[in-house]
């Protein structure tokens, strides 16, 4: 069914509803703005992926949303950490989620992210939930003077004054940027169609949970290694596998793929006295994807736009890339209120949006402003040394980082500062509800 809209009423249309686009949906309707989402699959949750961990900065956003008590009821804390070799020597116990709560008022969380999702989705008003639509895979977007039609490959239309990419690694909403880009110049000087690289790919699971609740393991070996979290009620296991050589393109895995990896981690340990085999007749969700890495260099065409990992891919260490795509909602939807609060004629022009989008991207990417540079980087490292990539980085995982001393220097010196970069929504006041010892750059009002 085509979405008509009327002219001059300024709506945004988003593609993917992850929880990027479900947070784009919050931080738009807290604004005033009329949205409506394009979901390609059939139901909003699905049972089909791992954890997402949410950091404190992130959670002050959940607040400002008014999710956070709710969050904070199905979210399960992270407080202690335990390092293995493969064979399950413990050689580094530390309780860095201890001094996050220290630096910056709460603990880390973990979400089943099926669980996260519906969250998200059931805390917007029904009549918002309206606005939602499943089944619409993006076939086309056509932009003109007056705003963009997007078409779905059932044959809907729907009109918007923009469109913002929440679709994730492998992005439709940027393939069809750069073909744009393309037809109108050749010659341009564009992203290419696969613009990420995998070095490495992820074996992932959930299952009931078999361990203390809040405890986190990571085993390092060579070209392999694996990070575990134990809920309440799940466990999350993260099992890195090096591949042959690095690879840009999209690689489809089968059941049979995912068993036979399985047995190649089958002895590992995930704590003293479980090992992957012990658990994995009990997995309810499983899978293996690539760990596609890397930043765009265009985020942005005309009335077009990326967020998350549409723009951005980290590998998993660490669990940044949710809260660098809560990031990028947030800068891009102050840009975007803002805006809205000096155009005094209808819907803003073409030329408006391109200096907030512009704007945005430059302010995500620039090291002194933004943490995201860093968390790229800081993810990949991760990865690396705890797959023990080269002598250097098993020196560094083995002895330079093992004693528990190091896990604080780690954050004080380093990601902590960059947490307290992390921006907030400026147009909605609320008292602040984390504080530690690294005060926010980015102040909440009440």
């Amino acid at each position: 069914m085509a979405d008509s809209g009327t002219p001059h009423a300024f709506k945004v249309i988003i593609i993917g509803c992850g929880p990027i686009g479900l947070a784009t949906a919050h931080a738009l309707h807290a604004a005033g703005i009329e949205f409506v989402l394009l979901e390609r699959r059939e139901k909003i949750v699905e049972d089909s992926g791992a954890s997402i961990i949410v950091w404190p900065h992130t959670l002050r956003v959940l607040h400002q949303l008014g999710i956070l008590e709710q969050a904070l009821e199905i979210g399960d804390e992270l407080i202690h950490h335990l390092t293995f070799n493969a064979e399950g020597h413990a050689f580094s116990a530390g309780r860095r989620w201890e001094r996050v709560r220290l630096n910056h008022g709460h603990w880390a969380l973990a979400f089943h992210r099926s669980e996260l999702l519906e969250l998200m989705y059931n805390a917007l008003p029904l009549q918002v939930r309206q606005n939602i639509h499943t089944g619409k895979d993006l076939a086309g977007i056509e932009m003109n003077e007056g705003g963009v039609n997007v078409t779905c490959s059932d044959g809907s239309t729907y009109h918007g004054s923009m469109v913002i990419g929440a679709d994730g690694a492998h992005s439709k909403t940027r393939r069809l940027m750069r073909s744009l880009a393309l037809t109108s110049d050749p010659s341009r000087c564009w992203d290419p169609e696969h613009p990420f690289v995998a070095s490495y790919r992820l074996l992932f699971g959930s299952f009931p949970t078999a361990s203390e609740p809040g405890q986190g393991y990571d085993t390092h070996s060579q070209d392999k290694s694996i990070a575990y979290f134990s809920g309440k009620r799940r466990g999350w296991a993260f099992m890195y596998d090096k591949l042959p050589k690095p690879t840009c393109e999209r690689t489809e895995y089968t059941s049979d793929d995912t068993e036979s990896l399985a047995q190649e981690f089958a002895g590992y340990h995930l704590t003293e006295t479980l090992r992957v085999k012990d658990v994995w007749p009990t997995m309810q969700v499983k899978g293996i994807t690539d760990l596609h890495e890397g930043i765009v260099q265009h985020w942005s065409i005309g009335r077009i736009v990326l967020v998350g990992d549409s723009c951005h891919k980290f590998t998993t260490h660490l669990g940044l890339g949710c809260n660098e795509g809560i990031q990028d909602v947030v800068v891009l939807c102050n840009g975007l209120r803002r805006l809205l609060g000096k155009s005094t004629k209808g819907s803003p022009g073409l030329s408006s949006l391109e200096e907030v989008f512009q704007a945005y991207e430059q302010l995500r990417k620039d090291p002194i402003q933004s943490s995201l540079i860093f968390d790229l980087e800081t993810s990949g490292f991760e990865t690396r040394m705890h797959t023990w990539s080269s002598y250097s980085n098993w020196i560094l995982s083995r002895y330079l980082t093992a004693p528990s001393f190091m896990d604080n220097v780690v954050l004080d010196f380093a990601i902590s500062p960059q947490f307290q970069k992390a921006r907030v929504l400026d147009y909605i006041n609320k008292a602040e509800p984390m504080n530690g010892k690294f005060p926010w750059l980015h102040n909440m009002s009440p």
